[in-house]
């Protein structure tokens, strides 16, 4: 069974943030939001963690790594055209093409 988290990433964001940007306890702002507090605390960590990747330069573009595997899977799909081409014409020059 896949658990699904009733809260979407929007509003564990909007949460953090608001726990950051007022005066209200830990324990309020959970019981507010019906949040429990070990829940709170790891969407925070893990908000912390990212920021910290990003502003470090660590944190992988999918886009990019998307583009890096295009490239990758082109160049392979290039080297067996080319393979399959010498390939038949070997068989053609044998004379073996289409007989099994």
């Amino acid at each position: 069974m896949v658990y699904k988290s009733r809260w979407a990433p929007d509003e564990k964001i909007r949460i953090v943030l608001e726990s950051l940007s007022t005066n209200v306890s830990t324990a309020e702002l959970c019981r507010k939001h019906g949040v429990s507090p070990p829940a709170f605390y790891s969407w925070k960590e893990r908000f912390f963690q990212g920021g910290k990747l990003a502003l470090s330069g660590q944190l992988r573009d999918p886009a990019k790594e998307k583009e890096a595997e295009n490239e990758r899977l082109k160049k392979l799909i290039g080297e067996l055209t080319i393979a399959n081409d010498a390939f038949k014409k070997t068989l053609e020059a044998t004379g073996r093409r289409g007989s099994r």
